[in-house]
């Protein structure tokens, strides 16, 4: 579940996505999360080839739909 949430959190603020690139450790461990090497992987390869955040969206919304947190 923590995944659907951090996705969320990409999706709805800038500034969480921006501190995800540059210290995804550090902002996930201020909201009490943990995520796997590939999770982390996965969404900062999301976020670094897809700036729009486009991709990240279409990812959020099927979760948005079956209220996932």
């Amino acid at each position: 579940m923590a995944l659907a949430q951090v996705v969320y959190q990409i999706s709805t603020d800038k500034d969480f996505a921006s501190r995800m690139q540059s210290d995804p450790q550090g902002t996930l461990a201020q909201k009490g999360w943990t995520l796997s090497k590939e999770e982390i992987a996965f969404l900062l390869s999301t976020l670094r080839t897809n700036a729009e955040g486009t991709e990240i969206r279409r990812i959020v919304k099927p979760l948005l739909a079956r209220n996932w947190w």
